[in-house]
């Protein structure tokens, strides 16, 4: 790509993205996002207000190609896309190709029109030379599998549960009421507590950390604090000991730093 760089039609613009989108408005017939997924600084362009400076930036008639992850990882999130994007375009559609080394094997786009009864799904000229793309593939794309066309036309998901979300659909249904526990504790006996208690889905866990003060922190804390600031009883603490302990060490230092300054 970057031997393209030469050539005379292109310019390359280096700045916010955003900004520029917002300084030239009604400007692209076409704009194509290829960005990475929607994690981190990315994100932003997965939203709606990235799609609606699109829109804006875009000449009456124009179009958006963006990439829009994998049917089969993220369903949900591409049917909320397809939702908001609806309600910026006159035209919005979704399709996706193959590609082994993606995740799954499949990646997706969001294609969009600023224009109304734009046919999307129809290939209008011949593209030749091509090792991958022809009308057929074209319009194949935008064939989706039965669970992904009624989420995101419909927004009806048909797909199966198993396991514990299976069982909280019936739990939901059948109107059993949901027990609610609190565990405090740590360690070994912790985790098995836990996997056993989510696996009914009628109880709605909490889970604290507890540690107590033992002897030899007690000793140590009277040691820098003196006994007038030792609790009378046991401790919750949220930091590790040893954290606690720095904080307290912290303390003392500052508060004889304070003395000394007064004398």
């Amino acid at each position: 790509m970057s031997g393209l760089l030469s050539d005379s039609r292109v310019t390359v613009h280096i700045g916010d993205g955003f900004r520029f989108l917002a300084d030239n408005k009604g400007t692209y017939d076409v704009i194509i996002t290829d960005s990475s997924d929607p994690v981190g600084p990315a994100e932003a362009l997965f939203q709606k207000a990235y799609f609606q400076l699109l829109y804006d930036a875009l000449a009456p008639g124009g179009y958006i190609s963006n990439q829009a992850e994998c049917l089969w990882l993220h369903l949900e999130f591409i049917a909320d896309l397809r939702k908001f994007t609806s309600e910026i375009f006159q035209t919005t559609e979704y399709a996706y190709c193959t590609i082994p080394t993606y995740p799954s094997g499949q990646i997706g786009f969001i294609l969009c029109s600023k224009g109304l009864g734009r046919d999307l799904r129809t290939p209008i000229r011949e593209v030749t030379n091509t090792r991958y793309y022809n009308k057929d593939v074209h319009r194949s794309s935008f064939v989706l599998p039965e669970f992904a066309k009624l989420l995101l036309d419909e927004g009806k998901d048909i797909r199966p549960l198993f396991g514990r979300a299976a069982s909280a659909v019936e739990v939901e249904n059948s109107g059993t009421s949901k027990k609610r526990i609190l565990l405090l504790g740590s360690g070994f006996v912790a985790r098995p507590c836990v996997e056993y208690i989510v696996k009914n889905p009628t109880n709605l866990l909490t889970v604290g950390k507890l540690m107590e003060l033992d002897m030899k922190t007690v000793l140590i804390v009277r040691q820098l604090v003196g006994p007038s600031l030792l609790p009378k009883h046991s401790l919750v603490l949220f930091p590790p000991p040893p954290l606690f302990l720095l904080m307290l060490m912290i303390l003392k230092l500052w508060k004889k730093q304070l003395l000394n300054t007064t004398l």
